[in-house]
């Protein structure tokens, strides 16, 4: 059965590590988001599991525009094994709100039994 949480940062003190004892398969499913001062955006998503055979990572970028949030960028990665990483560096705009978005997935036998997201909190450029 699919399993989905999020964890309160203000428990852990960490708002960027999920490590949720309810998970039976995802250990630790970590999210980074930062924009630096010349507008790189830096986004960096791991996810680390036990008993499975794959694992898959989908990243996005939004943007705050129009009275919504738009993605504007995209990528994933499946591995095959119990670990997936994904980093990624795009420039964005200044005057905007931007975020981060991640899903991870975790299989056995290319069905997926333990799923989780993490949205960052928005970051003014």
């Amino acid at each position: 059965m699919p399993v989905q949480a999020l964890i309160d940062s203000s428990l852990t003190g960490n708002e960027n590590v999920l490590n949720q004892e309810r998970f039976t398969c995802i250990s630790v499913f970590y999210n980074e988001f930062n924009i630096t001062d010349q507008g790189k955006a830096e986004l960096t998503s791991s996810i680390d599991a036990k008993n499975v055979d794959e694992c898959k990572i989908s990243m996005y970028l939004q943007k705050y525009q129009n009275g919504r949030w738009a993605m504007i960028k995209h990528c994933s990665s499946t591995e095959n094994g119990t670990f997936c990483g994904l980093g990624e560096l795009w420039y964005v705009e200044s005057g905007y709100q931007y975020k981060m978005v991640s899903y991870g997935y975790v299989n056995i036998n290319s069905v997926c039994v333990e799923n989780t997201q993490y949205i960052s909190d928005p970051y003014v450029y």
